[in-house]
């Protein structure tokens, strides 16, 4: 056999080896691991690895979520960004300015006003909820994050509690921010610019030096914030040497020894509405939408 034909019989060879080889030798090794793994049990330590839940939404688990907003990277994690009107459900809406008028009703809130358009028509013939005609057609922004924290009844488990950022404003004479829980709406924080935000900042400038007018205003805003969210709030606790610049700061006591600080503070005017504006909610969310949302 001349040399040619050596070569040749040695490449056919070669080339039918690496066939088989590309074809059986993964299975051969995916085999040989299933049977060496096979029968065999691996016990980790069970603080090495941890399960995710979702939160139970409840205002006090709440309370306790918050104090993991902004204190890791990425935590929250935005998951939604939407920026036109059509993709937020007129259901969210309504939830949400379910929840606002009656925070409003409570004295939590200044008032936001009712102001409604023709409600719609279901397929059978009986009216949906009512839509707010300001709100629906104003929308600026709906962001909605998920934020993990530890279980406070289980240290190998994490919890997830959902939140949207809603922002609505006419660019002129109100402008309306909140943060929500997305299951409930239940509202942690609002930043609120109209008319009678305009009216509360005046009065404020004229009586606010008086230690009676200070008194009365806290006081009236911790009890709107405890018939929002139950429990009991305490606004002579604070004392006005913890304001810091603040309207008012209650401290809302909850039936399972839960606390939370909740603020009210004045927020300028500025070039998107013509009226100042009150901004309230928990602090840990507060300083949140301060530092990573607005």
């Amino acid at each position: 056999m001349d040399l040619k034909n050596r070569l040749f019989w040695f490449c056919f060879t070669g080339m039918i080896c690496l066939i088989l080889a590309v074809v059986f030798l993964p299975r051969y090794v995916s085999r040989s691991l299933d049977f060496r793994n096979l029968n065999r049990v691996e016990i980790s330590k069970r603080e090495d690895f941890s399960f995710l839940e979702q939160g139970s939404n409840d205002i006090s688990e709440t309370i306790w979520a918050f104090q993991y907003l902004g204190k890791e990277e990425g935590n929250p994690v935005l998951l939604t960004s939407m920026e036109e009107p059509v993709q937020v459900s007129s259901e969210l809406l309504e939830r949400l300015y379910g929840q606002a008028m009656m925070a409003s009703e409570c004295g939590m809130l200044p008032w936001i006003g009712p102001f409604y358009k023709e409600a719609v028509q279901s397929v059978d013939g009986e009216n949906e909820l009512m839509v707010t005609e300001d709100w629906i057609s104003c929308i600026k922004t709906a962001r909605y994050y998920a934020l993990t924290y530890e279980s406070r009844e289980n240290v190998n488990k994490k919890e997830l509690l959902n939140i949207w950022y809603l922002r609505f404003s006419d660019d002129q004479q109100f402008d309306y921010s909140f943060v929500i829980n997305a299951v409930t709406s239940e509202i942690y924080y609002a930043r609120i610019h109209n008319a009678d935000t305009y009216s509360q900042v005046k009065e404020n400038d004229e009586m606010g030096k008086y230690a009676e007018y200070a008194s009365q205003v806290g006081y009236l805003f911790a009890q709107g914030c405890a018939s929002y969210y139950g429990g009991f709030a305490d606004w002579n606790a604070v004392g006005q040497t913890y304001l810091f610049q603040k309207l008012c700061l209650a401290l809302l006591y909850l039936e399972d020894g839960q606390t939370v600080y909740i603020e009210k503070s004045i927020v300028d005017a500025d070039k998107d509405v013509i009226y100042p504006g009150v901004r309230i909610g928990f602090q840990d969310v507060v300083n949140w939408v301060k530092v990573s949302v607005e």
